[in-house]
């Protein structure tokens, strides 16, 4: 099959590993002739487009980026036909957007749309377009069962829908880490501290406040306990703040944003991730892959992403979330270790880079064999 893949820029979403590459490369190992398309200029976002496939790029500014830009329409419909692609592979909504405006005038071509996040179908207007454009041409992706749940939720036919999840390269990860004493030294955490760790943006949804509240009697029990709250966002001084009121500034510290924090992780006794929403949680995942006992929010992805041995709390609540961390700081070393496996053999059977290749692939032949059907 010729296939295109459709994204806003160069980036992934994983952090150790670029999951658009990783789609074309398996796709082209399958035997698949690929582009990796960009819309927006790699090279104003300081981002290489990836070798070893075709690459092109639109090299559109990001403000021109939008539905109405006829010419952009124009231009993408023209290399679609001209270069007569098979399917069509987009990444997030505007891509998809784009794609579904021009796909009646692609009679011959089969689409595939990737969504990783909840709401994308919450607007009237989007439902509209959804039901205006998409047909058994089209198939919906979901990065888990619980966004492909709240695409169904909003209008998109469930038969349209399928789900494959994000992957991880355990080795790749733990070969680009800090060691424990020099990611500790990093972040400023006292030799002995038994630490607590969360990463991702300082935001609301991420559910840190809560972290820091479930952290206070535990703090009161255990002197040497710490807690490190890693990455930058509009709640940053928020959470400082909070520290403060709690008397555990010097305890509880919060980094800003870090360039591929998941290098720091080994820092970690405990990673937890309090989210409010989270369509799949790829930083629970990069902290699987680095063998350290988690936590999460009963949420979207999360449990999907722990699996059926995965420690959750549910949402806000300050009291589970102080009792499961407690537990697990409890464990001797044979039940953390055996907590460790079973999470990393859940990691290794569902979010393998192996099949997520294998998935892509899986759903190109049967868009191809819907096609000649």
């Amino acid at each position: 099959m010729k296939i295109l893949q459709i994204c806003d820029r160069a980036h992934d979403f994983a952090k150790a590993i670029n999951l658009f590459d990783e789609a074309a490369r398996g796709l082209t190992n399958a035997g698949h002739q690929v582009t990796y398309c960009t819309l927006i200029d790699t090279r104003q976002d300081g981002v290489a487009a990836p070798a070893g496939y075709d690459v092109y790029t639109f090299g559109m500014k990001k403000n021109k980026v939008r539905a109405s830009n006829v010419v952009l329409l124009f231009k993408l419909w023209r290399y679609i036909r001209s270069n007569r692609f098979d399917i069509v592979i987009t990444h997030r909504f505007k891509p998809w957007l784009l794609l579904a405006l021009i796909s009646p005038l692609l009679p011959g071509c089969r689409f595939i749309s990737f969504f990783r996040a909840f709401k994308q179908f919450d607007r009237k207007r989007r439902q509209w377009l959804a039901k205006l454009y998409l047909n058994g041409r089209w198939r919906i992706g979901a990065v888990s069962e619980a966004v492909r749940a709240d695409l169904i939720t909003h209008g998109i036919a469930a038969p349209l829908t399928v789900v494959i999840h994000n992957a991880i390269d355990i080795e790749h990860i733990r070969a680009g880490q800090l060691e424990r004493a020099a990611a500790r030294k990093a972040l400023g955490i006292p030799d002995g501290a038994t630490t607590i760790g969360t990463l991702g943006r300082a935001h609301p949804v991420k559910g840190q406040k809560y972290l820091i509240d479930a952290f206070v009697p535990i703090a009161a029990k255990l002197p040497d306990a710490h807690l490190i709250i890693i990455g930058g966002g509009e709640l940053e001084n928020a959470l400082r703040q909070q520290a403060e009121r709690a008397e555990l500034s010097t305890r509880i510290q919060v980094t800003g944003a870090l360039y591929d924090a998941y290098r720091y992780l080994q820092a970690l006794d405990l990673f937890v991730l309090p989210s409010q929403s989270e369509g799949f949680g790829i930083a629970i995942v990069e902290a699987m892959a680095s063998a350290l006992p988690v936590i999460g929010s009963r949420v979207g992805g999360i449990p999907e992403a722990m699996g059926p041995h995965g420690i959750l709390v549910e949402r806000a609540s300050v009291r589970q979330l102080t009792e499961a961390i407690e537990r697990v700081l409890a464990y001797s070393a044979t039940q953390r270790e055996e907590y460790i496996a079973q999470l990393q053999q859940h990691l290794r059977d569902k979010f393998s880079i192996e099949h997520y290749h294998f998935r892509y692939c899986e759903l190109v032949a049967e868009l191809a064999g819907s096609a000649r059907a």
